[in-house]
């Protein structure tokens, strides 16, 4: 099994769990990995890469010190996250009447997609408060309340004035309740973070045309909309499939 069909095989494992309430058991598990010699350590990692993935492997249980210590860290990159958009958000202060003329000359077909994108920063952070405690950290919500707006900006076509408000701010909503649904288990939690990692394998090919290197995390994290900890928390759940490859090739050829 080379890495392209293991990375497949991972993907096809989520879709199964995604069938049975995000959950699929150990031996199930091994059973679909029989062809490949999993040592404990491997056997742990492949295991910890679905639970990153919000797959629960029946049968396996994560120590609980490393347990608590993931939900420390959780805590503490919410904090930052809150803290980076606060920072943003107080440096923006944009009057009501020149908001009036940024979104009259974007809907006009000019004006600065960016200040465009400014103006909704504060609403997006108030809708995410009606949402919490349903599941979703409030930093999270905020992330998918931006990725909503971006998206949203780019896909409207009119120049309605009501008519685009009423489009950004279902939008937005949007987008926080499908992560609220995700969360539930409405949809694959791994799908989520698989979509995530593929957002960023594309950003870092555009990045890595135009400047001719290898983009930094932090120019990722501009271009993405997101902080250096998110982009660096996906790249670990990424890495960490590939590493269960890497340590099953070594494995084999040892």
């Amino acid at each position: 099994m080379d890495k392209k069909d293991f990375l497949k095989a991972l993907e096809e494992i989520i879709a199964i769990a995604k069938t049975n309430g995000n959950q699929i058991t150990k031996e199930e598990v091994l059973d679909y990995f029989q062809d490949i010699p999993l040592n404990d350590a491997t056997e742990k990692l492949l295991f910890d890469t679905f639970d990153e993935a919000g797959i629960r492997i029946i049968g396996y249980e994560k120590d609980q010190t490393e347990t608590e210590q993931e939900d420390e860290s959780k805590d503490l990159i919410e904090s930052e996250v809150l803290s980076f958009y606060e920072e943003e958000l107080a440096g923006i202060e944009i009057p009501e009447e020149e908001q009036k003329h940024i979104l009259q000359a974007w809907l006009s077909g000019g004006g600065s997609k960016e200040q465009m994108i400014e103006c909704f920063l504060p609403a997006v952070m108030e809708m995410a408060k009606k949402h919490k405690g349903k599941g979703v950290q409030y930093a999270d919500l905020i992330q998918e309340g931006n990725i909503g707006l971006l998206e949203a900006v780019d896909s409207f076509a009119g120049q309605d004035e009501m008519e685009f408000l009423q489009y950004i701010a279902k939008a937005i909503e949007e987008s926080m309740l499908n992560a609220i649904a995700v969360q539930r288990g409405s949809d694959s939690i791994g799908e989520q973070m698989a979509k995530k990692a593929n957002r960023l394998d594309e950003a870092s090919s555009h990045l890595a045309k135009e400047l001719g290197r290898e983009p930094k995390a932090e120019e990722l994290a501009e271009y993405l909309s997101m902080t250096v900890k998110e982009i660096k928390e996906i790249m670990k759940i990424s890495l960490d499939a590939i590493s269960v490859m890497e340590t099953e090739i070594t494995t084999s050829e040892s």
